[in-house]
């Protein structure tokens, strides 16, 4: 099959201090500090064969995440800007659907030919962190396209019990390749959906919201908002073409960050009450959540889903005085989020489609990498077959 692999030379960072597990199985905590010289290639490699407990998944559509461009992109100094969860060589790729073509014996509940997305989150369900609820943070955690072969493939064995039918969306909409399209959008969707509604329970229909970074994340928590009931999503981001992108997904405001003072403009828009929740999607808590200060409603609410290692210095004062919380967010696994965003597409309430700036066979993923660099796309999708 065709597939495309990023390499990665195992350089660690001479301060960077490697465990033995990471020596060992080169699966790292923060690949930042240790993967250098990144590059990708399309070519061939062996079909997979399903395990007892798999499906085989021929890839209808899968698309480029800003994580997977922060593992193709590298610093002044050569190493990867993703700070998570890395083993390489890899097949990257974490947000798609595709058609089983083969079950393994011991799964009950999927059969060749059904429609399905997967969970990015390979979670174990036996450690501590896995039998409290918190899935998103377990102990033994491999990640789909990160630690372990993803879906910028033609093939990809999952574990059923990370997949999701997605029957529902293709009957809603009658196009299976559409049907595709949409469920590979689920799991970033679900990424912002854990992160307004699971995290913190304090989501009101009403609200008035402030998503930073109009990227798929920040469009996602966007058009979820809207779904949602908010009254106001205003949106930040410095690209005039995801500006344009977030109009059409149904913000009320869409604000070019640099040279405004975003708390002036936030009062101004929000009659002098300031935000209700915040959705950090820029990955620049430095540019965005810093200066937040004055425009924080009392009892707000912030989401931080970006990735920063850089630390960013708050103002506190404003948090305690305004009783603001603040929620770091990481993953979409567990609580219904997959099956919930599903019915929400189903329902015709949520479709992300809109973002989708372009289409591009797997032969083209270079060049789509390529493009992305500029950040003018929202979303590029692959169909690998």
């Amino acid at each position: 099959m065709k597939a495309l692999t990023l390499q990665a030379e195992f350089a660690p960072k001479a301060d960077y201090k490697l465990s033995e597990l990471e020596r060992t199985t080169r699966k790292v905590k923060s690949g930042s500090q240790v993967w250098k010289h990144p590059r990708i290639n399309v070519g061939e490699q062996p079909d997979p064969t399903p395990k007892e407990d798999e499906v085989i998944i021929q890839v209808g559509a899968v698309g480029i995440c800003g994580s997977d461009m922060h593992m193709y992109e590298a610093s002044s100094d050569g190493y990867i800007l993703y700070p998570g969860l890395t083993r390489f060589p890899n097949i990257l790729g974490h947000e798609f659907s595709g058609k089983v073509v083969e079950v393994g014996k011991a799964v009950r509940d999927l059969r060749v030919g059904d429609l399905v997305t997967a969970e990015e989150i390979q979670w174990c369900g036996q450690c501590v962190s896995c039998r409290r609820g918190y899935v998103n943070h377990c102990d033994n955690m491999e990640e789909l396209g990160f630690t372990t072969p993803g879906a910028m493939a033609q093939y990809i064995p999952v574990r059923a019990r990370y997949c999701w039918n997605i029957r529902e969306i293709a009957d809603r909409v009658g196009d299976e390749h559409e049907a595709l399209v949409m469920g590979a959008m689920v799991e970033p969707t679900g990424v912002s959906y854990h992160a307004m509604f699971n995290r913190i329970h304090t989501w009101q229909p009403g609200v008035y919201v402030a998503v930073f970074g109009a990227g798929p994340i920040g469009l996602a928590a966007e058009a979820l908002a809207v779904a949602a009931g908010a009254s106001q999503v205003i949106v930040f981001d410095t690209s005039p073409a995801r500006r344009a992108i977030a109009q059409k997904l149904g913000a009320t405001a869409v604000l070019d960050p640099v040279g405004t003072n975003i708390n002036e403009s936030l009062l101004e828009l929000t009659y002098g009450r300031g935000v209700d929740f915040v959705v950090e999607a820029a990955g620049a808590p430095g540019h965005t959540l810093a200066p937040l200060t004055d425009a924080l409603a009392v009892n707000a609410t912030v989401c931080h889903i970006g990735r920063s290692e850089k630390p960013t210095a708050l103002s506190l004062e404003h948090y305690q005085v305004r009783g603001v919380q603040l929620a770091g967010s990481l993953g979409h696994a567990g609580h219904g989020t997959f099956q919930n965003v599903i019915r929400m597409m189903a329902s015709g309430k949520l479709d992300m489609r809109p973002m989708v700036s372009a289409r591009m066979a797997l032969d083209e993923a270079a060049n789509a990498f390529k493009r992305l660099e500029n950040r003018q796309d929202a979303k590029i999708m692959l169909l690998p077959n």
